[in-house]
């Protein structure tokens, strides 16, 4: 019993190396039989990915650059050849790319795919699709100027937020010409709301492209270049000051009070970061000579600033305008009587050339110019400060009314004197020789 198991476990190993060898033996004439009875296959391959090929070709000589095709382009790639070179072919052993050959102009192409393989039997047949849509430009690059939107930044109460100054002044932007073309300037929008009292730093912000118009521009085509953006804004105090200017020339008795005026702007805003200007009201504009007053001309001030001050209001010039309501003027005639030299010197002669000052215009009120007289009238020159030699000299007096403080004199007017050597003063009778005397 034992042999006749053995026996039958031999036999069955016998049985499996035969079948084992009949397959072997039935792929080998069937690969035979394939090669010498039917050499050439007919395969399709799915999703063959394709390539834009420029280099070296006559775009690139012209400066073009490929600005817009889909990188994940596939083709489906039938071809036939003989079996034993492409009967295992995948995608991988095809190369798939887009036919550059001929284009030397920026624009939008449809251009044909074409494929390439390693075996030399290797015949395509048909690619699907067989064209792509290629877009093609110019590649420029540009420095485009940032912009600052600051809406949520403010200034506390009694501040005022300077111009912001954002860091760098501008980005480089690299991109299709035409594109980049139509870019104005870059906004940096800032992120943050803030309301400050003192100067501030910030980097929130975020960038965005926009057009001459205002419109917004995709950034996707572009590449940008730029330091990291950070934005300052400088903080003022701020404070309103009122207008004033003052009178010159005026006599000591006159009454500026009568003169009615309108300021063309009666205040300003000042911004500055010395805190000093909290403890100011006003700002003076200047000086006004009441001789120069005849209400046909109005008087401009220009506005001037210490160097640490700016104007938040902008302005710049003050008109100052006077109201003639009231008022009227008349001519005199100033005798020599009423024309006075005052602190003359000790040690020479003084002696008045002119004899009178004539057309001397007089403003006033109205009731006040219709009383007046010429002796009412005083034509003053102080010698104090002179530096004196002999001779003639011409000079600018004051005209006045002593007793009235209500009018002015209009205009300027000239007096002529004369400073000669002082002459000895005789002060009793002069001695004759010859005259009899008492013992005589």
């Amino acid at each position: 019993m034992e042999k006749r198991k053995v026996r039958l476990h031999k036999k069955l190993r016998q049985d499996l190396s035969l079948r084992i060898l009949s397959v072997v033996l039935a792929v080998i004439i069937w690969f035979v039989l394939s090669i010498t009875l039917y050499p050439t296959v007919f395969m399709t391959v799915d999703d063959v990915p394709v390539t834009v090929q420029i280099e070296g070709t006559a775009a690139e000589e012209q400066g073009l650059s490929v600005i817009d095709f889909d990188e994940n382009t596939a083709v489906d790639v039938s071809f036939n050849g003989t079996r034993y070179e492409i009967g295992s072919y995948t995608a991988d052993d095809l190369h798939a790319f887009v036919d550059m050959s001929g284009i030397t102009e920026a624009g939008t192409y449809n251009l044909d795919v074409k494929v390439t393989a390693g075996a030399d039997s290797c015949e395509i047949t048909k690619v699907s699709p067989s064209k792509v849509k290629v877009k093609l430009d110019y590649i420029k690059t540009v420095a485009v100027p940032i912009k600052v939107k600051d809406g949520l930044v403010s200034a506390a109460e009694g501040y005022s937020l300077g111009t912001p100054v954002v860091t760098p002044e501008t980005i480089n932007v690299k991109g299709p010409q035409k594109l980049v073309d139509e870019i104005s300037y870059a906004l940096y929008v800032i992120n943050q709301k803030k309301t400050l009292s003192e100067a501030y730093t910030t980097s929130d912000g975020s960038l965005y492209l926009y057009s001459e118009d205002g419109s917004i521009i995709d950034k996707t085509p572009f590449e940008l270049e730029y330091d990291p953006i950070s934005v300052n804004y400088p903080v003022y105090f701020l404070k309103t000051l009122d207008f004033t200017f003052d009178y010159q020339g005026a006599p000591a008795n006159f009454d500026t009070s009568i003169l009615k005026y309108t300021l063309s702007e009666k205040s300003i805003d000042i911004m500055t970061s010395n805190d000093s200007i909290l403890n100011q009201d006003t700002l003076h504009l200047g000086y006004i000579n009441l001789s120069d007053i005849n209400f046909d001309n109005p008087f401009t001030f220009n506005v001037n600033l210490d160097s640490d001050q700016k104007s938040a209001s902008g302005i710049d010039k003050v008109t100052v305008t006077f109201d003639s309501t009231g008022f009227t003027s008349k001519e005199f005639i100033i005798p020599e009587s009423n024309i006075k030299l005052i602190n003359t010197p000790n040690n020479c002669d003084v002696t008045l050339a002119t004899r009178a000052i004539g057309r001397v215009v007089i403003f006033g009120p109205e009731e006040v110019v219709e009383s007046l007289s010429a002796t009412d009238l005083i034509a003053e020159y102080d010698m104090q400060s002179m530096q004196l030699e002999y001779g003639s000299y011409t000079r600018n007096v004051k005209i006045y009314a002593p007793q009235i403080d209500s009018v002015w004199c209009y205009g300027n007017y000239e007096i002529v004197f004369n400073v000669s050597e002082k002459q000895p003063v005789v002060t009793g009778p002069v001695s004759d020789n010859n005259s009899p005397t008492a013992a005589d």
